[in-house]
């Protein structure tokens, strides 16, 4: 094996390679261009970031010693598949259209596909001249979703980090003469369930802590966490940290070797080197553990590293957002017919300050958020009710399935059901009663119309606020999960998930159909023990997963086009929810509306430009196959 130099060393290379701006002037040839993502990855696990739990990135905190830091970046979504395409080509979701697929239920069977009409850096760069590579681990980045764009090589599943370093490593070896390179490399190591080696994923935990996350089904478990029917003890959720911190060591170590690699080569020198990470990572700040399921800060922020040959090294604090990436690092490499983007070259302009826009689409929803100094506002949007179509089943649904009630949560005369779901559950589950706590009368709690009962064996848990140790101290309109039973007429808690103030959902009841009383369309049903009405306006779902109508990306579109801040946008319905960062930076309690008016109107403008300069249209869009499909399934993605 080969050598690597000690970090010192490695440091040393770095810093004289950005003060040797006499050595770079005299070369005529264009710098290289490394640009490493690292999946998964918050910034504020990085030493170059200010963690010190545990020594998770020894190596980058060496470059970041030498490079541009960006103290406050932030990516334009919370997971892979919008972000990527962001900062290959300087544009944003709504522009680029590769908002989901890949993702849960049938949704995962469709995926969108980044337009031929959009230019990546590496086609820039391979215009300019340059040599293209690309590898990467991530089924969502395959091959023929567009990614590809500008590669001369693109290897799509490169395997694990030691496996993408030797690969990348075999190709700088292999080619020869004088022309520059851009190699584009994506790990996935820091990726759930963190597939490392044992000693890494050891390193600073003790191996029977994380047994948990090694074996048996860990989608099955992230899952089970993540609906409230599995809680992690503290000691468990600090493992499943170190476990993280573990698997960013294990990259940070191979990437120490790479860019010893470089520098043996000679190659270290003349080129840039770019590190980012495309999201970052909750662990269970908001009840979840993962990423994908929204806009908090712990998803968006993300490290960004940029060491140009020839530049001293600086700290940017003005916040930045990864579009910038495009245009930075083709303006660092001296790149000619640079198309326009939606970002700034940061290098030419560090302290332009502007907001940061984030973006996240569900198959039943979109939500975006902008922020500006302290202030952060997020919106979303549901689509609209169905309309003429027939909702009432032709018969009485059968005893004994489980069904999911949506509440209506303005009836005056007891709980209503607003939409009726089957679920594709086995009907012994527990029955769960989801929604907004009204009043609390010593044990006795009131949620969307029913009371439940907690005693001393019901365990609380969630995002508790501050002073809350038993039901009785749960503060009203706070929200709530309760699992349990009915005994003897009453339902009794065994555990109580809580949501942090101000997050929004729809109340809802969950369980076995047990009776039904003239239903369906006028009359009642009885869930888990439970009495519901339903109506004729009650919306009765006709398929076997309950899912709630989709969202179609030409409805974003539609209704980002007609911006306005009103309570409803056309048929859908938005909700804007406001955050002071500075007083709240874990965004658990929402400010007043009135505080972010100014980022309504904002948001509302730049949605519309952004509208009107889209890039995708229907046709980009593709049926996945059985092996993608299999690929995404590891991934925790398509059940």
């Amino acid at each position: 094996m080969k050598p690597a130099l000690a970090l010192g060393t490695l440091a040393l290379a770095f810093a004289a390679a950005c003060s040797d701006s006499a050595s770079a002037a005299k070369s005529a040839r264009a710098p290289n261009v490394v640009l490493i993502c690292l999946d998964t990855v918050r910034a504020d696990h990085l030493g170059a970031y200010g963690y010190r739990a545990n020594p998770t990135t020894p190596a980058l905190d060496a470059l970041a010693a030498g490079a541009t830091v960006f103290a406050d970046a932030s990516a334009t979504a919370g997971w892979t598949k919008p972000s990527v395409p962001s900062f290959l080509t300087g544009t944003y979701p709504s522009q680029h259209g590769v908002y989901e697929g890949s993702a849960r239920a049938e949704a995962g069977k469709v995926t969108d596909v980044l337009p031929q009409e959009a230019t990546t850096i590496a086609e820039v760069l391979q215009a300019n001249g340059y040599a293209t590579a690309a590898f990467i681990k991530n089924a969502q980045l395959r091959r023929g979703n567009g990614f590809e764009q500008g590669f001369d090589v693109y290897e799509d599943d490169a395997g694990d980090a030691r496996g993408i370093r030797w690969r990348a490593e075999d190709w700088l070896e292999e080619r020869g003469g004088e022309q520059p390179f851009f190699l584009y490399l994506h790990f996935l190591d820091a990726h759930w369930p963190y597939p490392v080696p044992d000693e890494y994923a050891s390193k600073f935990a003790r191996p029977e802590s994380i047994a948990l996350f090694r074996g048996g089904d860990s989608r099955a478990l992230r899952d089970d966490v993540n609906d409230g029917k599995r809680r992690l003890a503290a000691g468990e959720l600090e493992a499943l940290v170190d476990l993280y911190d573990g698997s960013l060591r294990y990259i940070d170590d191979e990437l120490g070797r790479f860019f010893a690699f470089l520098e043996r080569r000679g190659l270290l020198r003349d080129s840039i080197v770019c590190v980012i990470a495309d999201h970052g990572e909750e662990f269970l700040e908001h009840g979840r553990i993962g990423h994908g399921h929204g806009l908090h800060e712990n998803l968006l922020r993300v490290p960004f590293l940029l060491r140009v040959p020839g530049r001293a090294p600086q700290r940017v604090e003005t916040p930045v957002s990864l579009v910038d990436l495009f245009p930075t690092l083709l303006a660092a490499a001296g790149a000619r017919d640079v198309p326009a983007c939606e970002g700034l070259d940061r290098l030419s302009q560090p302290g332009e300050t502007r907001p940061i826009l984030a973006e996240h689409k569900e198959p039943g929803a979109y939500q975006h958020s902008l922020r500006s100094g302290v202030r952060k506002l997020v919106r979303r949007f549901e689509p609209p009710e169905r309309g003429d179509e027939r909702t009432i089943p032709a018969q009485l649904p059968q005893l004994g399935t489980r069904w999911e009630a949506e509440l209506d949560d303005e009836a005056l005369d007891g709980p209503l059901a607003k939409r009726m779901s089957p679920r594709d559950e086995p009907a012994a589950g527990a029955l769960e009663l989801k929604g907004v706590l009204e009043s609390v009368r010593g044990d006795v709690l009131l949620v969307s119309g029913f009371s439940a009962r907690a005693n001393a064996s019901t365990e609380l848990y969630g995002v508790l606020p501050q002073g809350v140790a038993t039901a009785a101290d749960l503060p009203a309109s706070i929200g709530v999960k309760i699992v349990g039973a009915v005994e003897s007429g009453e339902l009794v808690a065994k555990r109580i998930k809580v949501y942090p103030l101000g997050e929004r959902f729809e109340p809802e009841l969950r369980g076995t159909l047990t009776a039904v009383d003239g239903a369906p369309e006028h009359g009642r049903v009885q869930i888990g023990g439970l009495w519901i009405d339903v109506a004729p306006r009650t919306h009765w779902e006709g398929g076997a997963s309950g899912e709630r109508r989709a969202l179609s990306r030409e409805q974003v579109a539609e209704l980002l086009a007609d911006a306005s801040a009103s309570g409803a946008r056309g048929a859908c319905r938005s909700t804007s929810t406001c955050f002071d960062l500075a007083a709240d930076p874990r965004e658990l309690a929402p400010s007043p509306s009135a505080s972010c008016t100014e980022l309504e109107r904002g948001l509302d403008a730049l949605a519309r430009s952004l509208a009107s300069r889209r890039i995708w249209d229907a046709n980009d869009r593709q049926t996945l196959g059985s092996e993608a499909l299999e690929g995404l399934q590891e991934l925790g993605y398509v059940r």
